[in-house]
């Protein structure tokens, strides 16, 4: 279950979404555009959202920083 989202009319039947969510949890695949976000609070993963025959979230960050290793 996504936590929180920012959502934002692209296109007709399409939305942007930035959200947070856990690792557990299952990021939506419909109904959403290429570049949405979405960032898993209990990991600090990013991933950003592709649009494709295959739609699929792409890890772009990985984890916290430590601000004091």
């Amino acid at each position: 279950m996504v936590r929180l989202t920012i959502e934002k009319t692209f296109q007709e039947n399409k939305l942007y979404v930035e959200g947070f969510c856990t690792s557990q949890d299952t990021k939506p695949t419909s109904g959403i555009v290429t570049g949405s976000k979405m960032t898993e609070v209990d990991t600090g993963d990013v991933y950003l959202f592709e649009e494709a025959d295959n739609p699929v979230w792409h890890k772009v960050a990985a984890g916290w920083i430590d601000p004091n290793p």
